[in-house]
């Protein structure tokens, strides 16, 4: 469940915020093909990643995981 959840939040990230997998690449100082993979589910990105990720997108680690909050 999180994984399609983080696979389909990080590229709508990743849109809301009108930057190329090339640019996410650049800032995080990896390949393109590792944020495709990210995408696609093909490779999952290590905690520090998903934290720079949040950042990098102003959202929290939650909504990347697609954790809901219950009260």
């Amino acid at each position: 469940m999180f994984k399609e959840n983080f696979i389909i939040n990080i590229k709508r990230a990743r849109k809301s915020a009108k930057m190329t997998q090339q640019q996410v690449a650049d800032i995080l100082n990896t390949s393109r093909s590792n944020i495709t993979k990210y995408e696609t589910g093909a490779l999952e990105p290590n905690l520090e990643t998903i934290g720079l990720l949040a950042e990098l997108y102003n959202v929290s680690t939650d909504w990347l995981l697609g954790i809901k909050k219950t009260n």
